[in-house]
């Protein structure tokens, strides 16, 4: 009764964070399963800048809620970005959900499920709805984990910060993700060599403001801001040949990382700039 099904909605984060969860999953002796149909467990990891996002999530939740009439052990759990937005009023529409999991709470998800599989096995009462939407010192250093395949992983995502400063009028981003909190470069930089010497050679860093990623918080060295001082540490990490991020903002684009691309030979001549 451990077949966990992870389904994502949004962007390459909430993809980082899906991979993050399922290697916790794992190694906690989960298994993670490609078919929905083939899971006991489905967690749905959800968006919320988009509202088609979020209703397809809500719909899913929907569905699944049959299948649980049928197998009242069935698990339904809904993670990340709208239940971080709409916190416990969505169980007013989904009253059936096992999990109600915050963006800064991805790395509870495996004691969560243990507390239900538990109960199956006779070791305790069902648990009613587990909800956890608090803010949590430190939890941008839990998202490092990777899928272990068998093939190696060429290329991968790195989350090198959380949350956004930026309280831009359209977006929602800074209410789902709170304030930027960023990873220590040697953290980083240690998760990128443990990926090198596993066969990954291009890694995008990630960020909601990627190239803000250390403002006010670590120095500046000789004009150098700290993302570009991080850009140098990774492309000294011998057998990485490529590094990406996204998302950056056009105030972080100041002469050090224009120069950048000039001087670091593993940066790629690529900019995705929304």
């Amino acid at each position: 009764m451990n077949r966990v099904y992870i389904k994502t909605y949004g962007c390459q984060m909430n993809e980082r964070d899906s991979e993050a969860v399922a290697a916790q999953l794992r190694s906690r002796g989960y298994t993670i399963v490609e078919e929905e149909q083939t899971a006991d467990i489905v967690l749905l990891n959800t968006c919320a800048v988009r509202d088609q996002a979020e209703q397809k999530a809500i719909g899913k939740s929907g569905h699944l809620a049959k299948r649980k009439k049928n197998d009242p052990n069935f698990i339904i759990g809904v993670m990340g970005c709208m239940a971080q937005n709409r916190g416990e009023e969505l169980l007013q529409k989904l009253p059936d959900l096992d999990l109600l999991v915050g963006t800064q709470k991805f790395h509870r998800v495996p004691e969560m499920l243990d507390k239900f599989l538990a109960s199956q096995r006779g070791l305790g009462p069902r648990p009613s709805t587990l909800v956890d939407l608090e803010a949590e010192a430190g939890s941008e250093e839990t998202i490092r984990e990777h899928k272990e395949t068998d093939a190696p992983q060429i290329s991968a995502f790195v989350s090198i910060m959380q949350g956004c400063n930026m309280h831009c009028t359209f977006c929602i981003v800074p209410k789902t993700r709170g304030p930027e909190r960023y990873r220590s470069m040697e953290s980083i930089c240690e998760e990128i060599r443990e990926l090198v010497a596993g066969g990954t050679r291009e890694v995008t860093l990630l960020g909601q403001i990627v190239n803000s990623y250390g403002m006010r918080q670590l120095p500046y060295r000789n004009g150098i801001s700290p993302f570009v001082q991080l850009l140098e540490r990774v492309n000294a990490i011998e057998g990485l040949e490529r590094i990406r991020f996204t998302s950056p903002h056009p105030r972080g684009f100041q002469k050090d990382l224009v120069e950048a691309y000039g001087r670091l030979d593993e940066l790629m001549p690529y900019v995705h700039l929304p």
